[in-house]
């Protein structure tokens, strides 16, 4: 069955919007704008410009929308992340835009509660296993397995791979007809695995984005002959191969 939450759309929020709860529970309440923008223009604007009001609309009141609520609660956000939150918008635009969702809202906020849920609660794992806090209160004060690493951008990855495989298993879905390479390449830009140090400037940028987009491309074409639980084929499954060529690249 076709998916009705923009699976795209979350998936980059988890990336970006996972370390604590209180950044998933943000997160989770801002992400579904476009679908209401969407179904309040079409019958006001010809089809050519509703495209891209719908897209440039979502990806502004995104980002803003982000910009207070976060302010609001205290989570920095930098021009960087500001930008992250634009392309949230731009991916929820146009999973509004092509999905055929066809304003169903009871079912769209079903399931994207369902997928709300389950990124709160692994946004309270990696809090935990950060520091032993949970919305920012102490439950543990020390332990081993305790580790910063948990905050970087490939337990984001990992993050945003369980919690869309754990609701499509609820709801009994697949993730089809996503392409994944629309939020893998900000990513990239925005948070590089690894850092070129022989050479500086725009050849360093160049390589460090290339090679993991290459390594990405690689791994997405030998994943199609791979044979996953059917709730983690598509987009779970690459999220999670983008956190372990993460995980390998950060260690040069």
């Amino acid at each position: 069955m076709k998916l009705k939450y923009p699976a795209e759309a979350f998936a980059l929020g988890i990336v970006l919007f996972s370390r604590n709860m209180k950044e998933a529970f943000a997160g989770g309440v801002l992400v579904l704008l476009a679908e209401f923008l969407k179904n309040l223009l079409e019958n006001w604007i010809p089809v050519w410009s509703l495209r891209l009001c719908v897209l440039m609309g979502t990806g502004a009141v995104t980002a803003s929308a982000f910009l207070l609520g976060f302010t609001a609660l205290g989570i920095p956000v930098d021009n960087g992340t500001w930008l992250m939150t634009a392309v949230i918008g731009l991916l929820a635009g146009k999973t509004a835009l092509f999905g055929n969702l066809e304003a169903d809202y009871g079912n769209i906020f079903y399931e994207s509660g369902i997928l709300w849920g389950f990124w709160i609660l692994l946004g309270i794992l990696r809090e935990f296993l950060t520091q032993g806090t949970v919305f920012g209160n102490l439950l543990l004060e020390e332990a081993p397995f305790f580790s910063q690493r948990f905050q970087e951008t490939a337990f984001g990855f990992l993050a945003a791979g369980l919690t869309l495989a754990f609701a499509n298993g609820v709801l009994k879905k697949k993730s089809s007809g996503t392409q994944s390479l629309l939020l893998v390449i900000p990513v990239i830009f925005f948070a590089r695995p690894f850092e070129m140090v022989t050479f500086g400037g725009i050849i360093a940028f160049i390589w460090t984005v290339g090679v993991s987009v290459l390594l990405y491309i690689s791994v997405q074409k030998i994943l199609r002959f791979s044979n996953p639980g059917p709730y983690f084929r598509g987009l779970p499954l690459e999220m999670l191969s983008m956190s372990f060529i993460y995980l390998i690249l950060s260690i040069y």
